[in-house]
């Protein structure tokens, strides 16, 4: 497993994204997509924010993720849901560039959410998730068109915690920390190191194979994000 950067990002990651709107629209869009599809692989899961509630809806999720941090945490949540729930629920250690040999293909998703942006080789986990895809099944993809404006981010949802009146001192203390984190993270050229517009990842995955595109904008997080739910 890799210890870097998110471990440190772990002790905020959950307490931040739950109540960034921003993010809350972006899970809201992974839920509309992936609607009726039983099967879903969660691939770099972190701490298991998007695979919980699929499982909570009734879908069967496998997720995988190289840090042991963020692994932990989905793993903890994973041990504290019902019984039933848990059997549809499986966490592993892996990478996204070689899926483990634990997931089993056939899935009726994929999820890469904010993951292709720490990947050199993002063709090569595009051809993993293709090929544990079933006829039909989607990737859907999310991350950053561009090196991030963390500035605009944080102040637009600020604005937003404050109007609906949310902005309390936990939630400064906790967007503190994570601010300190991620403004280390959007600035070392080793961490983050490739982009998409949305159009440009629909070219790359139709020439990989895929077939036609289900949605593709870059309204998430005040622009800075793409949103691809493609089809094989």
């Amino acid at each position: 497993m890799v210890d870097n950067i998110w471990t440190e990002f772990a002790r905020s990651y959950d307490a931040i994204c739950s109540q960034l709107n921003c993010y809350r629209r972006m899970a809201a869009k992974v839920l509309r997509d992936t609607v009726g599809r039983k099967y879903i692989i969660d691939a770099g899961c972190g701490t298991g924010l998007l695979s919980q509630p699929l499982v909570e809806r009734g879908h069967t999720v496998v997720g995988f993720d190289n840090n042991p941090a963020m692994l932990g945490l989905a793993l903890g949540k994973q041990a504290r849901a019902p019984e039933e729930a848990r059997r549809r629920w499986k966490v592993l250690e892996g990478d996204v560039r070689t899926f483990p040999r634990g997931v089993p293909g056939e899935a009726d998703a994929v999820l890469l959410n904010n993951v292709l942006f720490y990947v050199r080789e993002p063709e090569q986990v595009l051809r993993q998730c293709l090929e544990h895809l079933k006829p039909g099944g989607v990737v859907i993809a999310t991350g950053p068109r561009q090196r991030p404006d963390l500035r605009k981010v944080m102040v637009n949802s600020i604005e937003e915690w404050k109007a609906e009146g949310r902005w309390d001192e936990p939630l400064q203390a906790a967007t503190a920390y994570h601010v300190d984190v991620t403004r280390r993270l959007v600035t070392d050229p080793n961490e983050m190191v490739t982009f998409f517009e949305p159009d440009a990842l629909v070219d790359t995955l139709r020439r990989l194979g895929f077939s036609h595109a289900l949605a593709a904008d870059s309204d998430d997080y005040y622009g800075e994000n793409y949103y691809v739910c493609m089809a094989r």
